[in-house]
């Protein structure tokens, strides 16, 4: 699909000049960080409801989260209000001519004035990293929000200002996705296992209506004295108690679906993933009507009126459908107005300052020049891009959460899909190429409440994926490195016990697993450090693996390949991702500081601070090939940064270290 050309941007004064340029011999001249401007726009939203003529949507990425009020009949952003914190906010709903928002990682209840224009903070309905997942309102007013990560469900009663906690829907359910009301029920569905369960709003007392958990829900309506929950790939029809349950399957293009909403005459329409085609019930089949923005991930739907649907889709677009002609109408909401600096996903160095960047929705190529100047091209991709990496001109992006496997042609804006992984896939974690043999692997770990992750080898010639699930016994693979001794064929794979989350671990440490490329098949197993249950990062230097644990946070070790002896261990201040750069293991880590962890020393060298928190995943770095420079972010701008052994380390200060409950919350989005 095409991209979208951005302005050109100038860059930091003090990026006037690359390293070495100022005419002196110096490698330790010329600035330390160079700053090229935003790295990542995005418009991207996780909610919407609807009051009056008024659509209002949240962002995401944007910190703190904005409140967006459309006008409908034209189409237009009207106004854009400040949440006091957070991400972002997935969960809406409208009250009493009030607007609700739910966020994380704070997981706060905001109200809306529209007559106003003032926002007020309702409550915290949870710990630090937590979500507000839904809202729904009841007849008679009454707000009811779910969460995780202790999947309970919150009433909130405008009439009386008062917060009660309902408690946990389902024990060993972390997450309550969605939840709806009636006038005695409100029904809260769950994750990883798809219960609906049904509180009495009176006495509080529950109810599990599942006839049999057909997997995690994401929607549920309920209305004239039915229930009907979206249930993974399933759609479940039943009375308020459970009885008379009808099941519907999903089409078979379909994973999920996203969203639900019902008409005035009771028609139900729902949108699917990955698709995002809309479709109709009628009786006991779904019927697909348009894709009005295909491959997109839904927020929402809302019926306006007898014959038009509103759509919220995730990349930050709102749809118009005519049910009748079955013709759309498209508002960008990056067009409109609502963008800001999106916390990076993943970055790759191509050559010649050729940046790729991935955010939310999209790819950003950044052309940067020696005079500290960059141009610019957003092209549009159907979810994060969780890993990127470039082969020749070519750039791959490995998709969350969709598992989708993309070639892209940044010069021409042009994407294409190489097929996906599945395979219970949900996260890809880690992508390297093998040049010897052409091929691209991919680590992922798997969807909430399952354990085994897989390594997936993409032959570029053939066009061929194979993946190996559950290659580290019940564990995601989280991380591969390419050995780099002569005549090895080795992938070393770093395990998390606690796969996709929401499921107890089986096995008590994380492991490293060496994989042959040849044979395609494990060769040994060995648990670097016991007790310690996930490796975020390894890579391999001169026949040493290195490698930095997020539980325990910061951990890091060095292993010799060939006697699998462990050589040294110790603490950085948080986790992320490790690299090699001309002989030397750097550590890019959350809380904006690199390290320098080897060759040959016995604690981490402090090399870089100050940059922020402007990653979204866990920091990277993308080096230049024959220079002593990497890419990363500063804050939420593309910054070059100097990152030479021989040169003192700046002072930089070293800002506080983010809340480890907010990291594991926003890994778990």
């Amino acid at each position: 699909m095409a991209g979208q050309f951005l302005f050109p941007a100038e860059a930091s004064a003090e990026a006037a000049d690359r390293a070495g340029a100022s005419g002196t011999s110096d490698p330790c001249s010329g600035p330390t960080i160079a700053m090229y401007g935003v790295a990542s726009l995005t418009a991207a939203i996780v909610g919407m409801t609807v009051l009056g003529d008024k659509a209002y949507v949240v962002a995401r990425g944007q910190n703190p989260p904005v409140l967006g009020e459309i006008d409908l009949p034209s189409k237009t952003l009207t106004r854009a209000v400040r949440l006091n914190r957070g991400e972002g906010g997935w969960a809406t709903t409208v009250s009493g001519g009030h607007v609700y928002a739910g966020t994380y990682p704070f997981p706060d209840i905001y109200r809306f004035d529209p007559a106003t224009g003032q926002v007020a903070l309702i409550g915290t309905i949870g710990p630090s990293g937590g979500f507000v997942w839904c809202l729904t309102t009841a007849p008679d007013g009454t707000v009811y929000a779910g969460t995780s990560p202790r999947g309970e469900v919150w009433e909130y009663k405008p009439t009386t200002g008062t917060l009660r906690n309902l408690g946990v829907a389902f024990a060993g359910q972390q997450y309550v996705r969605a939840i709806a009301a009636d006038d005695r029920f409100v029904y809260a569905g769950t994750l990883p296992s798809g219960y609906v369960v049904a509180y009495d709003r009176t006495t509080g007392a529950k109810t599990n209506i599942t006839p049999t958990p057909y997997g995690g829900a994401a929607a549920i309506i309920a209305r004239d004295g039915r229930v009907i929950a979206a249930l993974t790939k399933y759609l479940v029809d039943m009375a308020p108690d459970g009885s008379d349950a009808k099941v519907i399957a999903t089409p078979a293009a379909e994973r999920l679906l996203d969203a639900m909403t019902m008409t005035a005459d009771g028609t139900l329409y729902c949108v699917g993933r990955p698709t995002g085609t809309v479709y109709r019930r009628d009786g006991d089949t779904l019927v697909p009507v348009a894709a009005p923005t295909p491959g997109d991930e839904h927020r929402a739907l809302v019926p306006l009126d007898a014959t038009t649907l509103l759509g919220a889709a995730g990349s930050g677009r709102l749809w118009w459908l005519n049910l009748e002609s079955k013709q759309s109408e498209i508002v960008e909401l990056i067009d409109a107005g609502l963008s800001g600096p999106d916390p990076v996903q993943s970055m790759a160095y191509e050559s010649r300052g050729v940046v790729h960047v991935g955010g939310h929705f999209s790819i950003t190529t950044h052309r940067t020049t020696t005079r500290g100047t960059r141009t610019s091209r957003r092209t549009s991709v159907a979810g994060e891009p969780k890993q990127l990496q470039v082969v020749g001109s070519r750039l791959y992006a490995a998709m969350y959460p969709s598992t989708e496997l993309l070639e892209l042609d940044p010069d021409r804006g042009r994407v294409r899909s190489l097929g996906f992984i599945d395979h219970d896939q949900q996260r890809p974690t880690d992508m390297a190429h093998v040049r010897d043999q052409d091929l691209l692997l991919v680590a992922s770990a798997p969807g909430v409440g399952l354990l085994k992750g897989a390594l997936t080898s993409l032959d570029r010639r053939r066009r061929k994926i194979t993946v190996y699930k559950d290659v580290i016994t019940d564990q995601s693979v989280m991380s591969l490195a390419l050995d780099d001794r002569r005549g090895h064929r080795i992938a070393y794979l770093a395990g998390d016990t606690w796969g996709g989350g929401s499921v107890p671990p089986t096995r008590p440490s994380a492991t490293i697993a060496a994989f042959d490329l040849t044979r395609r098949e494990v060769l040994w197993e060995v648990t670097p450090i016991e007790g310690y249950a996930s490796l975020q990062h390894v890579a391999v230097s001169d026949g040493v693996l290195y490698g930095v644990y997020k539980r325990l946070a910061g951990a890091w070790f060095a292993m010799d390949l060939a006697s699998r002896t462990v050589l040294t261990t110790g603490r950085l201040p948080s986790y992320g991702e490790l690299s090699v750069h001309d002989g030397h293991v750097f550590a890019s880590i959350f809380g904006g500081s690199v390290y320098r962890l080897g060759p040959d020393l016995a604690e981490a060298q402090f090399m870089l601070g100050g940059l922020g928190d402007g990653w979204y995943n866990p920091p990277q770095l993308a080096w230049e090939r024959y220079s002593p420079h990497a890419w990363g972010v500063a804050g939420r701008d593309l910054a070059r940064l100097r990152l030479d052994p021989r040169c003192p380390a700046p002072g930089q200060a070293r800002r506080p270290l983010p809340d480890a409950h907010v990291l594991e919350g926003l890994l778990a989005n």
